[in-house]
């Protein structure tokens, strides 16, 4: 079997809070998000071998706790992301999935499969049309907007039932793209999380011009959102709002 490989990470902190996890880009998404950091692995480049992902896992189990499998896409590649859950499963190790929501029936799929414990879901915008058509790069894609809006549905009843131990909710924030207290405020109302996470947007690694020429929004802003969040969401929908820098890294946010 092969797999569209971008990246290994041997060991992260980052990605999965009290864990260590073992990070693999897959290749491909089917949005141009234009603000993307990732943009090296938006196309699907040339495959290889599965057994170079699995053997870096079995190699690293006595020092992880999860493999988080991210991209691109990750669901864009079931059959691959199958595999290699059940080879991390088989040792003993929790996984994870970084994910843009496009595809809510893979996510259903692999949690009934026993084969996915962690969701982090990046929600670029709040649910409405034109916001989230313009931040995944394709104005007008309702099936976009459909595809995510059923993820967060299906997220929030996974964790509410306890078929997800860990959910996590994303947002990175440009200038001009979910910048406002509305906008984040709107998209944390709309989903029951373990964590909303307010990241800063890295300008100088966009895919896009336009975007790169803007000024990352300075930490104290972002902090600023995250105030505006747990001032306006309730603690029972989520449970925890934290600002994302390259600076300091996590801060919890306290009302």
């Amino acid at each position: 079997m092969q797999v569209c490989l971008g990246d290994i990470i041997p060991t992260s902190t980052l990605e999965w809070p009290g864990k260590v996890s073992l990070v693999v880009f897959f290749r491909g998404c089917p949005f141009k998000c234009p603000y993307c950091s990732n943009a090296k692995f938006i196309e699907p480049g040339e495959p290889v071998e599965i057994e170079r992902v699995t053997g870096e896992i079995s190699r690293a189990k006595d020092f992880i706790d999860a493999v988080v499998i991210s991209g691109g896409e990750p669901f864009m590649q079931q059959v691959a992301f199958h595999e290699i859950a059940r080879h991390a499963r088989s040792l003993g190790l929790k996984v994870g999935a970084q994910t843009n929501g496009m595809y809510p029936d893979r996510i259903s799929a692999a949690v009934g499969l026993g084969l996915l414990d962690a969701v982090m879901l990046d929600v670029k915008a709040p649910l409405e049309l034109n916001a989230y058509s313009r931040a995944a790069g394709d104005r007008g894609r309702k099936d976009i907007l459909d595809a995510v809006t059923r993820t967060v549905a299906l997220c929030n009843k996974l964790r509410a039932d306890g078929k997800l131990a860990y959910y996590e909710v994303r947002t990175t924030v440009f200038q001009g793209f979910s910048d406002s207290p509305a906008e984040v405020a709107a998209i944390a109302a709309a989903v029951r999380c373990d964590a909303y996470v307010i990241q800063q947007g890295r300008p100088e690694i966009a895919m896009d011009d336009s975007v790169k020429r803007l000024a990352a929004i300075p930490r104290n802003d972002l902090i600023s959102l995250a105030r505006h969040v747990r001032q306006n969401v309730s603690v029972d929908d989520v449970k925890a709002v934290k600002v994302r820098t390259r600076e300091m890294g996590d801060e919890v946010i306290k009302p």
